[in-house]
């Protein structure tokens, strides 16, 4: 089992979500998208279209780990992690949001934790992460863990906005 599975701090707890989680995932996804749309390589127009076989079936996929973050029974953020297509020994790390009311608490050393280990957990040798260049948050969370600035690349967010997209990798240690 993930060691951080079922974590929980003073208020509440962060778990992998499982396809009956879906409808939690979905939730949280669209709240994200309404809230922080910036943030983000998608729409809300876009993923409030998609149907409950697509939220169920991220939740199932064994390459993709999507980690719900809760205060109480409410979810008040996401996580996930995602072994690339194209590159099977790395993942990219995506979708991170909190509630603005979750925010402050150190949570993203949390989030960082549970995918780390979970990268960690299947033999990975890399970890990557990108982000708006105007996302400093993002930017002091990934730096906390070591991560390594790779590349820029411009980029048309959904917004319309053109900015750059930063891009920072991390090496792993492969368990022996």
């Amino acid at each position: 089992m993930h060691p951080l599975a079922n974590t929980e701090w003073p208020h509440g707890a962060i778990r992998r979500l499982v396809p009956e989680d879906h409808a939690l995932y979905r939730e949280v996804r669209l709240r994200a998208l309404a809230t922080d749309p910036q943030v983000f390589g998608s729409t809300l127009e876009r993923e409030s279209a998609l149907p409950d076989p697509h939220w169920r079936a991220r939740l199932a996929d064994p390459d993709f780990a999507i980690y719900g973050i809760f205060e109480g029974d409410a979810i008040v953020g996401m996580t996930g992690i995602a072994i690339r297509s194209d590159d099977p020994a790395s993942a990219n790390l995506w979708g991170s949001w909190l509630a603005p009311e979750a925010r402050g608490r150190g949570l993203s050393r949390v989030m960082y934790r549970a995918r780390l280990d979970w990268a960690v957990e299947r033999g990975l040798a890399r970890v990557t992460v990108s982000h708006r260049r105007s996302n400093v948050r993002s930017m002091q969370a990934n730096q906390r863990f070591g991560f390594v600035l790779s590349h820029a690349a411009e980029r048309t967010w959904p917004d319309g906005t053109v900015e750059d997209e930063l891009f920072y990798a991390l090496a792993l240690n492969r368990p022996a």
